[in-house]
């Protein structure tokens, strides 16, 4: 449908200029029009995950996608974030260990290394951090954690 497509463009615009609340409506106005587009409710969630807002949201959001779209290596990343996000670390790493099973040279391989990090794990951690960077994946803070074999939150 035209106006849910128009309505998504808008929130990942308005996302990109940091205009969040004007993000925020957006896409809450395209669930509006069609509650279970799986697509939508993953870049809504993960999005509200990065601003680390309205977590129990996202986690709601991206729980949805996943019942909606099982197996996809986005939605599995995306919920395991938000929990990473939470402090549910434990957690988080089932949820992105399923992601990297399915294919991990990505940045992807970055937020697992995250969790890794944090269960206590480094040397896995710094694996799954180099497997991202020769990706040409990754946040601008992915040298530093290589450099200095830490997380810096």
């Amino acid at each position: 449908m035209l106006l849910i497509d128009f309505y998504s463009s808008l929130g990942e615009a308005y996302n990109s200029n940091k205009q969040y609340e004007k993000s925020d409506k957006a896409f809450d106005d395209a669930l509006k029009i069609d509650p279970d587009n799986a697509s939508i409710l993953n870049n809504y969630a993960y999005y509200l995950s990065l601003r680390k807002e309205k977590l129990e949201k996202a986690e709601k959001f991206s729980r949805r996608s996943n019942e909606l779209s099982p197996n996809n290596r986005s939605y599995l990343d995306t919920y395991g974030w938000i929990l990473y996000q939470q402090g549910k670390y434990k957690e988080a790493e089932i949820w992105l260990a399923r992601a990297v099973k399915i294919g991990s040279k990505s940045a992807i391989a970055e937020h697992y290394g995250d969790v890794l990090y944090k269960l206590d794990r480094k040397e896995e951690a710094l694996k799954y951090w180099m497997e991202a960077k020769e990706a040409g994946a990754g946040s601008e803070f992915l040298d530093k954690k290589i450099a200095e074999k830490k997380l810096n939150d």
